[in-house]
Protein backbone atom coordinates (compact mmCIF):
# COMPACT_ATOMS: atom_id res chain seq x y z
CA UNK A 1 0.00 0.00 0.00
CA UNK A 2 3.09 2.39 0.75
CA UNK A 3 4.90 1.23 -2.48
CA UNK A 4 1.58 2.12 -4.32
CA UNK A 5 1.22 5.94 -2.59
CA UNK A 6 5.18 6.32 -2.88
CA UNK A 7 4.74 5.50 -7.02
CA UNK A 8 1.16 7.44 -6.78
CA UNK A 9 3.59 10.71 -5.36
CA UNK A 10 6.44 10.41 -7.97
CA UNK A 11 4.08 10.24 -10.64
CA UNK A 12 2.34 13.82 -9.82
CA UNK A 13 5.35 15.55 -9.36
CA UNK A 14 6.57 14.17 -12.56
CA UNK A 15 3.81 15.40 -14.34
CA UNK A 16 3.78 18.67 -12.21
CA UNK A 17 7.37 19.20 -13.37
CA UNK A 18 6.69 18.29 -16.73
CA UNK A 19 3.77 20.59 -16.89
CA UNK A 20 6.06 23.62 -15.43
CA UNK A 21 8.67 23.24 -18.19
CA UNK A 22 6.49 23.22 -20.57
CA UNK A 23 4.79 26.86 -19.44
CA UNK A 24 8.48 28.37 -18.83
CA UNK A 25 8.79 31.78 -18.88
CA UNK A 26 9.93 31.72 -22.40
CA UNK A 27 6.03 30.79 -23.24
CA UNK A 28 4.24 33.36 -21.06
CA UNK A 29 2.60 36.41 -23.27
CA UNK A 30 3.56 39.56 -22.34
CA UNK A 31 2.93 43.00 -24.10
CA UNK A 32 3.23 46.59 -22.90
CA UNK A 33 2.81 50.13 -24.57
CA UNK A 34 5.70 52.37 -25.87
CA UNK A 35 4.91 55.94 -26.66
CA UNK A 36 6.77 59.13 -26.35
CA UNK A 37 7.49 62.94 -27.12
CA UNK A 38 3.47 63.96 -25.46
CA UNK A 39 4.65 67.50 -23.96
CA UNK A 40 2.20 69.84 -22.15
CA UNK A 41 -0.10 68.38 -25.02
CA UNK A 42 -1.23 65.55 -21.97
CA UNK A 43 -2.04 68.47 -20.23
CA UNK A 44 -5.96 69.43 -19.43
CA UNK A 45 -6.13 72.52 -21.74
CA UNK A 46 -5.30 70.20 -24.60
CA UNK A 47 -7.27 66.86 -23.99
CA UNK A 48 -9.14 67.37 -27.20
CA UNK A 49 -9.28 65.31 -30.28
CA UNK A 50 -5.92 67.19 -31.54
CA UNK A 51 -3.36 66.71 -28.91
CA UNK A 52 -2.10 63.42 -26.72
CA UNK A 53 -5.99 62.11 -25.39
CA UNK A 54 -7.15 60.11 -28.09
CA UNK A 55 -3.37 58.21 -28.68
CA UNK A 56 -4.67 56.94 -24.83
CA UNK A 57 -7.80 56.21 -25.11
CA UNK A 58 -6.55 54.14 -28.52
CA UNK A 59 -4.37 52.64 -26.19
CA UNK A 60 -6.76 51.52 -24.05
CA UNK A 61 -9.04 50.02 -27.09
CA UNK A 62 -5.98 47.85 -28.56
CA UNK A 63 -5.17 47.02 -24.77
CA UNK A 64 -3.08 48.48 -22.47
CA UNK A 65 -0.95 45.42 -22.01
CA UNK A 66 1.11 45.38 -18.79
CA UNK A 67 2.35 48.47 -18.43
CA UNK A 68 3.74 51.78 -20.46
CA UNK A 69 7.50 52.87 -20.78
CA UNK A 70 7.13 56.87 -21.79
CA UNK A 71 10.67 57.55 -23.83
CA UNK A 72 11.02 61.27 -22.74
CA UNK A 73 9.88 64.66 -23.01
CA UNK A 74 7.10 64.13 -20.58
CA UNK A 75 6.96 67.92 -19.50
CA UNK A 76 5.07 68.37 -17.04
CA UNK A 77 5.30 64.62 -16.03
CA UNK A 78 2.53 64.78 -13.76
CA UNK A 79 0.00 65.95 -16.23
CA UNK A 80 0.89 62.65 -18.26
CA UNK A 81 0.47 60.36 -14.96
CA UNK A 82 -3.08 62.34 -14.44
CA UNK A 83 -4.18 61.56 -17.84
CA UNK A 84 -3.23 57.74 -17.58
CA UNK A 85 -4.79 57.61 -14.66
CA UNK A 86 -8.38 59.26 -16.24
CA UNK A 87 -7.84 56.62 -18.75
CA UNK A 88 -6.04 54.13 -17.48
CA UNK A 89 -6.72 53.67 -14.19
CA UNK A 90 -4.39 54.70 -10.92
CA UNK A 91 -2.90 51.20 -11.20
CA UNK A 92 -1.40 51.13 -14.12
CA UNK A 93 2.50 50.58 -13.99
CA UNK A 94 4.89 53.19 -16.19
CA UNK A 95 8.28 53.57 -16.71
CA UNK A 96 9.79 56.95 -17.43
CA UNK A 97 12.51 57.95 -19.45
CA UNK A 98 14.20 61.66 -19.34
CA UNK A 99 14.10 63.44 -22.06
CA UNK A 100 16.07 66.77 -22.78
CA UNK A 101 12.89 68.86 -22.68
CA UNK A 102 12.40 67.55 -18.66
CA UNK A 103 15.62 69.57 -17.70
CA UNK A 104 13.53 71.88 -15.62
CA UNK A 105 13.81 71.27 -11.97
CA UNK A 106 10.31 70.85 -11.36
CA UNK A 107 10.11 67.69 -13.87
CA UNK A 108 13.48 66.20 -12.73
CA UNK A 109 12.06 66.37 -9.46
CA UNK A 110 9.09 64.83 -10.21
CA UNK A 111 10.60 61.70 -12.29
CA UNK A 112 14.06 61.61 -9.06
CA UNK A 113 10.80 61.12 -6.36
CA UNK A 114 9.11 57.70 -8.56
CA UNK A 115 12.46 55.79 -7.87
CA UNK A 116 14.07 57.62 -4.58
CA UNK A 117 14.96 55.68 -1.70
CA UNK A 118 12.43 52.63 -0.62
CA UNK A 119 10.48 53.84 -3.45
CA UNK A 120 10.97 52.41 -6.81
CA UNK A 121 9.10 50.95 -10.14
CA UNK A 122 7.57 47.74 -10.19
CA UNK A 123 9.73 44.81 -10.36
CA UNK A 124 12.82 46.95 -10.23
CA UNK A 125 16.18 45.23 -10.23
CA UNK A 126 18.72 47.95 -9.97
CA UNK A 127 18.76 51.68 -9.94
CA UNK A 128 21.60 53.74 -11.58
CA UNK A 129 25.27 54.66 -11.01
CA UNK A 130 26.21 57.52 -8.30
CA UNK A 131 24.51 60.89 -9.29
CA UNK A 132 21.57 59.09 -11.69
CA UNK A 133 20.70 56.71 -9.20
CA UNK A 134 16.68 57.85 -9.49
CA UNK A 135 16.49 57.97 -13.57
CA UNK A 136 18.46 54.94 -15.12
CA UNK A 137 17.58 51.95 -13.75
CA UNK A 138 16.70 48.36 -14.56
CA UNK A 139 13.34 46.08 -14.35
CA UNK A 140 12.28 42.90 -15.24
CA UNK A 141 8.63 41.67 -16.40
CA UNK A 142 8.05 37.83 -17.54
CA UNK A 143 11.15 36.28 -19.31
CA UNK A 144 12.20 40.20 -20.34
CA UNK A 145 14.74 42.48 -19.24
CA UNK A 146 14.25 46.28 -19.40
CA UNK A 147 16.76 49.19 -19.10
CA UNK A 148 16.35 52.70 -18.83
CA UNK A 149 18.79 55.20 -19.42
CA UNK A 150 19.33 58.70 -18.43
CA UNK A 151 21.52 59.50 -20.99
CA UNK A 152 21.87 62.76 -19.93
CA UNK A 153 23.91 61.51 -17.17
CA UNK A 154 28.04 62.67 -17.24
CA UNK A 155 29.13 60.88 -15.01
CA UNK A 156 28.36 63.37 -11.96
CA UNK A 157 24.90 64.65 -12.16
CA UNK A 158 21.84 63.54 -14.05
CA UNK A 159 21.09 66.59 -15.44
CA UNK A 160 23.89 67.24 -18.29
CA UNK A 161 22.86 69.19 -21.57
CA UNK A 162 24.18 66.82 -23.56
CA UNK A 163 23.06 62.88 -24.09
CA UNK A 164 25.84 61.00 -24.70
CA UNK A 165 26.38 57.35 -23.10
CA UNK A 166 29.53 58.25 -21.19
CA UNK A 167 31.96 55.57 -19.70
CA UNK A 168 30.16 55.75 -16.14
CA UNK A 169 26.88 55.07 -17.92
CA UNK A 170 28.13 52.48 -20.37
CA UNK A 171 29.60 50.91 -17.15
CA UNK A 172 26.82 50.49 -15.18
CA UNK A 173 24.81 48.81 -17.83
CA UNK A 174 27.65 46.17 -19.15
CA UNK A 175 27.32 45.27 -15.13
CA UNK A 176 23.51 44.75 -15.36
CA UNK A 177 24.01 43.04 -18.11
CA UNK A 178 26.01 40.82 -17.19
CA UNK A 179 23.74 39.91 -14.53
CA UNK A 180 20.59 39.33 -16.50
CA UNK A 181 19.53 35.79 -16.44
CA UNK A 182 16.26 36.77 -18.78
CA UNK A 183 15.61 35.91 -22.87
CA UNK A 184 14.76 39.39 -24.30
CA UNK A 185 16.67 42.51 -23.28
CA UNK A 186 14.90 46.12 -24.28
CA UNK A 187 16.78 49.01 -23.67
CA UNK A 188 15.25 52.48 -23.66
CA UNK A 189 16.78 55.88 -23.79
CA UNK A 190 15.50 58.96 -25.13
CA UNK A 191 17.58 60.35 -28.13
CA UNK A 192 17.89 57.50 -31.05
CA UNK A 193 21.49 55.83 -31.72
CA UNK A 194 20.95 57.81 -35.35
CA UNK A 195 18.32 59.28 -37.17
CA UNK A 196 16.05 57.24 -39.35
CA UNK A 197 13.35 58.73 -41.68
CA UNK A 198 9.78 58.75 -40.73
CA UNK A 199 8.81 54.78 -42.11
CA UNK A 200 5.05 57.03 -43.52
CA UNK A 201 6.22 60.51 -44.95
CA UNK A 202 10.33 60.16 -44.96
CA UNK A 203 10.81 63.44 -42.72
CA UNK A 204 14.16 63.54 -40.90
CA UNK A 205 15.23 65.88 -37.64
CA UNK A 206 18.28 66.08 -35.74
CA UNK A 207 20.29 63.96 -37.94
CA UNK A 208 24.04 64.04 -36.61
CA UNK A 209 22.30 65.81 -33.53
CA UNK A 210 21.94 62.80 -31.40
CA UNK A 211 23.75 60.02 -30.14
CA UNK A 212 25.95 59.68 -33.14
CA UNK A 213 27.01 63.30 -32.12
CA UNK A 214 29.53 61.02 -30.08
CA UNK A 215 30.45 59.03 -32.48
CA UNK A 216 33.21 56.77 -30.27
CA UNK A 217 30.73 56.73 -27.19
CA UNK A 218 27.72 55.30 -29.23
CA UNK A 219 30.01 52.56 -31.15
CA UNK A 220 30.95 51.37 -27.79
CA UNK A 221 27.23 51.35 -26.58
CA UNK A 222 26.48 49.28 -30.09
CA UNK A 223 28.89 47.09 -29.32
CA UNK A 224 27.77 46.40 -25.66
CA UNK A 225 24.11 45.69 -27.05
CA UNK A 226 24.84 43.83 -29.79
CA UNK A 227 27.34 42.05 -27.12
CA UNK A 228 24.87 41.01 -24.68
CA UNK A 229 22.01 40.14 -27.76
CA UNK A 230 19.71 43.19 -26.68
CA UNK A 231 16.82 42.80 -28.95
CA UNK A 232 15.63 46.55 -29.37
CA UNK A 233 17.10 49.71 -28.62
CA UNK A 234 13.59 52.13 -28.15
CA UNK A 235 13.44 56.33 -28.53
CA UNK A 236 11.87 59.16 -29.54
CA UNK A 237 12.92 62.59 -29.70
CA UNK A 238 12.83 62.77 -33.72
CA UNK A 239 9.11 62.33 -33.82
CA UNK A 240 10.08 60.14 -36.74
CA UNK A 241 8.61 56.76 -36.48
CA UNK A 242 10.95 54.05 -38.05
CA UNK A 243 12.95 51.12 -37.87
CA UNK A 244 16.10 50.26 -38.60
CA UNK A 245 18.52 47.12 -38.15
CA UNK A 246 22.28 47.15 -37.03
CA UNK A 247 24.03 43.68 -37.25
CA UNK A 248 21.24 42.01 -35.58
CA UNK A 249 19.84 45.27 -33.03
CA UNK A 250 16.44 46.19 -33.71
CA UNK A 251 16.48 50.46 -33.50
CA UNK A 252 12.92 51.52 -32.79
CA UNK A 253 11.68 55.02 -32.60
CA UNK A 254 8.40 55.58 -31.02
CA UNK A 255 8.02 58.98 -32.59
CA UNK A 256 5.79 61.41 -31.17
CA UNK A 257 2.15 61.07 -29.20
CA UNK A 258 1.83 64.87 -29.61
CA UNK A 259 -0.97 64.61 -31.91
CA UNK A 260 -0.63 67.96 -33.66
CA UNK A 261 3.11 68.77 -33.39
CA UNK A 262 2.62 72.20 -32.53
CA UNK A 263 -0.17 74.20 -31.47
CA UNK A 264 -2.08 75.80 -34.05
CA UNK A 265 -3.66 74.88 -37.39
CA UNK A 266 -5.32 77.59 -39.56
CA UNK A 267 -8.82 76.72 -37.97
CA UNK A 268 -7.29 76.93 -34.67
CA UNK A 269 -5.03 80.20 -34.73
CA UNK A 270 -7.93 82.11 -36.53
CA UNK A 271 -10.65 80.73 -33.59
CA UNK A 272 -7.54 81.69 -30.91
CA UNK A 273 -7.57 85.35 -32.07
CA UNK A 274 -11.15 86.12 -32.79
CA UNK A 275 -11.06 84.51 -28.85
CA UNK A 276 -8.40 87.53 -28.02
CA UNK A 277 -10.18 90.04 -29.49
CA UNK A 278 -13.62 89.11 -27.87
CA UNK A 279 -11.85 89.55 -24.60
CA UNK A 280 -9.87 92.29 -25.39
CA UNK A 281 -13.54 94.46 -26.77
CA UNK A 282 -14.67 94.53 -22.99
CA UNK A 283 -11.46 96.09 -21.66
CA UNK A 284 -11.38 98.94 -24.49
CA UNK A 285 -8.71 97.33 -25.98
CA UNK A 286 -9.23 96.98 -30.23
CA UNK A 287 -8.75 94.92 -32.98
CA UNK A 288 -5.11 95.95 -33.86
CA UNK A 289 -3.96 95.40 -30.11
CA UNK A 290 -5.46 92.46 -29.46
CA UNK A 291 -3.72 90.90 -32.27
CA UNK A 292 -0.62 92.45 -31.09
CA UNK A 293 -1.29 91.11 -27.30
CA UNK A 294 -1.87 87.79 -29.16
CA UNK A 295 0.88 87.39 -30.92
CA UNK A 296 3.45 88.36 -28.49
CA UNK A 297 2.16 85.84 -25.53
CA UNK A 298 2.27 83.22 -28.34
CA UNK A 299 4.90 84.73 -30.17
CA UNK A 300 7.19 81.26 -30.52
CA UNK A 301 4.15 79.25 -31.85
CA UNK A 302 2.86 81.91 -33.93
CA UNK A 303 6.06 81.96 -36.04
CA UNK A 304 6.06 78.43 -36.88
CA UNK A 305 2.76 78.51 -38.26
CA UNK A 306 3.29 81.72 -40.03
CA UNK A 307 6.26 80.71 -41.64
CA UNK A 308 4.65 77.08 -42.49
CA UNK A 309 1.83 79.09 -43.81
CA UNK A 310 4.74 80.62 -46.50
CA UNK A 311 8.05 79.16 -46.35
CA UNK A 312 11.59 80.46 -47.25
CA UNK A 313 13.89 78.28 -48.99
CA UNK A 314 16.73 78.53 -46.79
CA UNK A 315 15.31 80.23 -44.04
CA UNK A 316 13.68 78.71 -40.98
CA UNK A 317 10.85 79.90 -38.24
CA UNK A 318 12.98 81.84 -36.42
CA UNK A 319 14.50 83.94 -38.68
CA UNK A 320 11.17 85.89 -38.97
CA UNK A 321 11.13 89.42 -36.58
CA UNK A 322 8.83 89.98 -34.32
CA UNK A 323 7.51 92.73 -36.62
CA UNK A 324 7.56 90.48 -39.81
CA UNK A 325 5.46 88.34 -37.74
CA UNK A 326 2.54 90.56 -36.70
CA UNK A 327 2.42 92.13 -39.99
CA UNK A 328 1.37 88.42 -41.41
CA UNK A 329 -0.31 87.24 -38.42
CA UNK A 330 -2.97 90.36 -39.02
CA UNK A 331 -2.74 89.95 -42.66
CA UNK A 332 -3.83 85.98 -42.27
CA UNK A 333 -6.86 87.25 -39.55
CA UNK A 334 -7.83 89.65 -42.10
CA UNK A 335 -8.22 87.00 -45.11
CA UNK A 336 -9.05 84.20 -43.13
CA UNK A 337 -12.83 86.00 -42.01
CA UNK A 338 -13.56 87.04 -45.78
CA UNK A 339 -14.92 84.05 -47.29
CA UNK A 340 -14.65 80.19 -46.73
CA UNK A 341 -12.92 80.07 -50.03
CA UNK A 342 -10.07 81.90 -48.32
CA UNK A 343 -10.14 80.00 -45.38
CA UNK A 344 -10.11 76.82 -47.57
CA UNK A 345 -6.97 78.28 -49.29
CA UNK A 346 -4.97 78.49 -45.75
CA UNK A 347 -5.60 75.61 -44.42
CA UNK A 348 -4.48 73.73 -47.68
CA UNK A 349 -1.31 75.40 -47.94
CA UNK A 350 -0.59 74.76 -44.07
CA UNK A 351 -1.48 71.06 -44.89
CA UNK A 352 1.03 71.24 -47.77
CA UNK A 353 3.97 72.55 -45.86
CA UNK A 354 3.25 71.58 -42.49
CA UNK A 355 5.23 68.17 -42.43
CA UNK A 356 3.94 67.19 -39.48
CA UNK A 357 4.20 63.02 -38.89
CA UNK A 358 1.41 61.38 -37.52
CA UNK A 359 1.20 60.76 -33.73
CA UNK A 360 2.53 56.84 -32.85
CA UNK A 361 2.51 54.64 -30.04
CA UNK A 362 4.04 51.15 -30.24
CA UNK A 363 2.87 48.03 -28.96
CA UNK A 364 5.03 44.84 -28.09
CA UNK A 365 3.85 41.22 -27.55
CA UNK A 366 5.66 38.57 -27.00
CA UNK A 367 4.00 35.10 -26.87
CA UNK A 368 5.24 31.50 -27.51
CA UNK A 369 8.77 32.67 -28.52
CA UNK A 370 8.01 35.32 -31.30
CA UNK A 371 8.04 38.83 -30.37
CA UNK A 372 6.32 41.54 -32.70
CA UNK A 373 5.76 45.17 -32.51
CA UNK A 374 2.71 47.03 -33.78
CA UNK A 375 2.89 50.74 -34.91
CA UNK A 376 -0.10 52.50 -34.09
CA UNK A 377 -0.62 55.92 -35.95
CA UNK A 378 -3.49 59.16 -36.46
CA UNK A 379 -2.96 59.03 -40.06
CA UNK A 380 -5.27 61.63 -41.07
CA UNK A 381 -4.40 63.59 -37.78
CA UNK A 382 -7.94 63.32 -36.49
CA UNK A 383 -7.81 61.08 -33.73
CA UNK A 384 -8.00 57.66 -35.49
CA UNK A 385 -5.41 55.74 -35.11
CA UNK A 386 -4.79 52.33 -37.21
CA UNK A 387 -2.49 49.70 -36.97
CA UNK A 388 -0.27 50.55 -40.26
CA UNK A 389 2.82 48.33 -39.56
CA UNK A 390 4.01 45.63 -38.12
CA UNK A 391 7.58 43.71 -37.34
CA UNK A 392 8.48 40.31 -36.09
CA UNK A 393 11.86 41.50 -33.95
CA UNK A 394 12.48 37.37 -33.39
CA UNK A 395 10.74 34.08 -34.01
CA UNK A 396 11.99 30.58 -32.40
Amino acid sequence: MKRRYFLQLLLTVFVGTLFLSCTSPSDKDLSFIISSDQRNHAAEQFRTKHYTLPGYEAIKKVGQGSFMVVVGDLDPPQATRDLMDKVFGKDYPWYVVRGNHDKDSASMEYIRSLNRGDRSFPHLVRKGPAGSEEATYSFDWDNAHFVVLNLFYDGKTDNAKEANVVPELLAWLEDDLKQNKKEHIFVFGHKPIISVLDMDNGTQRHAGEVLDKFPDNSLKFQQLLLKYRATAYISGHTHAASYANINGLWLLNDGHIYGYEDTYTPELLFASISKEIERGKSSGIDESKAIANFQKSNNEEVKKIIYTLDPVPGKEDSDLSDEQTLKALTEFYSNYKKSDAAAMEYTERFWKNCGWRPSTFLKVKISGGTGVVEFYRDQKFNGDYALLHSLTLFSK
